[in-house]
């Protein structure tokens, strides 16, 4: 056993690279090509408009150019567009390497860690010398096995760097816009820039499954006049779709809470008739029954009706900017409300609530929303900061939340909503993006970082966790010291962790960045204590520093 604690893998040295120095090479283009442009804070697509105000940098009157001119100026627009996606694209690669990486050497250790635990006295003392080597053999086996996984990844990351190179210095190509705009790095505006780059990526129209990039772009690419036509005439489609800009699907929100009220107001009244009647009617045949019905479909549609007011109050208020994202008042629906643009934001949070969340616990999850924009306001108040209420998924109730279910059927829904997050933002370098998982939302975020399409942010925050569906934080896809968990004292939360849904995120053997939050109160609400709802409250530690997680100072 002491030959196997004495083993390492071996594997070769990580690449020589700087993933800061790569984003800001990215972030100078992005910085040139605003000055080229004069969009110190504009979109892309006011590209002929503003060109002359760079006239004065550079003596030269573009907007009065010949066409050859502009033509010229707008492909330099092109390359510093396309250059800075691409280095920002060869970043990301590198981190998915590094994550990799990091799987093999945690199931190295893990291997090592689980022979020294089987002990001496099992492996070796009762069989001797004999069984000396069987340990050091398997160890053998794992390190080979490890080590081609590795140059898999090694070459896939070459391979990457050789078209990253190519892609710099040839300009767009198909495969590789394709590829961008997968991964979010190209709004639609951006996009434009690329012109006949892009052939055949606008649809004629859309069918809601599009990627958020491409709804992005059908949406950039048309004139303002197309964009209105669109929306009268597809605005249940466009109100919940990904890619759409966050001002046009709240316009288009709203107009659907104000006819949601009208109806709800309309079916309270109907129903407050029948209760009226069923009362009016009331005998001993049916113990009151039909009377009792009655009064509860009352009661639950005004309960309907109060949360749509109260919304519609909130986002009206003066002192708020409010964007209503997304509106389902039908079941356990769906309610998606920004505190603050995430579209010209520079920081931009998710909270994905857990348990019992339905879209009735709206107006709650936005006062923690108002909260953490609070927050990270006192870390950095001269940068822009939008936190989104996301209850976009389907939460389990109490007996649900023991399985994956509800977090595997969220996955695409999350997936796409970060994607989209990327896809609308308007300034040309990318906002830092959080998700932030509480309860059983930490489940959510942890099946969709793990899904196909991954989650789209810079870090992942998980509190009151019962597990993230993982046994390691490189499962999660971003490094250990951008995956920040914490679980209060008196959280009975602990109590259920480590069964269905992965490693204790807190385990210092889970990896991830461990941060402080206040004990909180010790009883309260069965069966996880009051402590378990208590992070967001104000002067918490955990509240203090989720507010620099999304501020970018953690």
């Amino acid at each position: 056993m002491s030959d196997v604690a004495s083993m390492s893998l071996g594997l070769p040295a990580d690449i020589d690279a700087d993933v800061g120095a790569v984003e800001s090479g990215a972030d100078d283009l992005d910085a040139v090509c605003r000055k080229m442009t004069g969009q110190a804070e504009g979109a892309h697509s006011r590209f002929q408009s503003s060109a002359g105000e760079f006239t004065d940098l550079i003596a030269w009157n573009i907007v009065s150019g010949s066409s050859e001119e502009l033509a010229a100026w707008q492909e330099a627009a092109a390359a510093l567009t396309y250059g800075a996606a691409v280095l920002r694209q060869w970043g990301l690669d590198i981190e998915a390497y590094r994550v990799e990486r990091a799987k093999l050497e945690t199931r190295w250790e893990e291997e090592k860690s689980a022979l020294r635990d089987a002990g001496n006295d099992s492996i070796l003392g009762s069989a001797g010398q004999e069984a000396t080597g069987r340990p050091a053999a398997r160890m053998e086996e794992l390190r080979e096995e490890l080590l081609t996984e590795h140059a898999g990844h090694w070459e896939t990351l070459m391979d990457r760097a050789e078209q990253a190179e190519k892609d710099l210095r040839d300009g767009p190509g198909q495969e590789t816009l394709e590829r961008l705009v997968e991964s979010a790095l190209l709004s639609g505006s951006q996009l434009l820039y690329l012109g006949d780059s892009v052939p055949g990526m606008v649809p004629d129209e859309l069918t809601g499954d599009e990627h958020p990039s491409i709804v992005n772009l059908w949406w950039t690419s048309m004139t303002e006049e197309e964009q209105e036509q669109a929306v009268r005439d597809h605005p249940d489609l466009l109100r919940e779709l990904d890619g759409i800009p966050s001002a046009v699907r709240d316009e288009l929100n709203r107009e659907h809470l104000d006819d949601e009220i009208e109806r709800l107001e309309e079916e309270v009244a109907n129903a407050q008739e029948e209760r009226d009647e069923a009362f009016d009617s009331l005998t001993d045949s049916d113990g009151g029954m039909g009377a009792y019905n009655a009064q509860t479909d009352l009661t639950d549609l005004e309960g309907e009706l109060s949360t749509l007011t109260t919304l519609r109050d909130n986002l009206e208020d003066d002192g708020a900017d409010r964007y209503l994202l997304a509106l389902d008042a039908e079941g356990g629906g769906r309610a998606i409300v920004a505190n603050g643009n995430p579209d010209t934001a520079d920081n931009v949070a998710t909270l994905v609530p857990g348990t019992t969340t339905t879209w009735q616990s709206i107006d709650s999850q936005m006062n923690r929303a108002d909260a953490l924009v609070q927050s990270a306001t006192g870390v950095d108040e001269e940068s822009n900061h939008s936190v989104i209420s996301w209850i976009g998924y389907d939460a389990p109730n109490a007996v649900e939340a023991a399985g994956a279910g509800r977090a595997e059927d969220a996955v695409d829904e999350l997936s796409s909503f970060q994607d989209g997050l990327r896809a609308t933002h308007v300034n040309p370098s990318p906002s830092n993006n959080t998700v932030i998982g509480h309860s059983y939302g930490s489940t959510v975020v942890g099946h969709t970082a793990q899904g196909e399409g991954g989650l789209n942010a810079d870090n992942i925050v998980l509190v009151g966790s019962p597990g993230a569906n993982a046994d390691h934080v490189s499962d999660l896809g971003l490094a250990p010291e951008n995956v920040h968990v914490s679980t209060a004292e008196n959280d009975n939360i602990t109590h259920l962790t480590g069964f269905t849904h992965g490693m204790d995120p807190t385990d210092p053997d889970f990896g991830a960045t461990e941060f402080r939050s206040n004990p909180g109160t010790d009883g309260g609400q069965w069966p996880l204590n009051d402590a378990h709802s208590e992070y967001f409250d104000p002067d918490t530690k955990s509240l203090r520093y989720m507010g620099e997680v999304i501020a970018g100072q953690k």
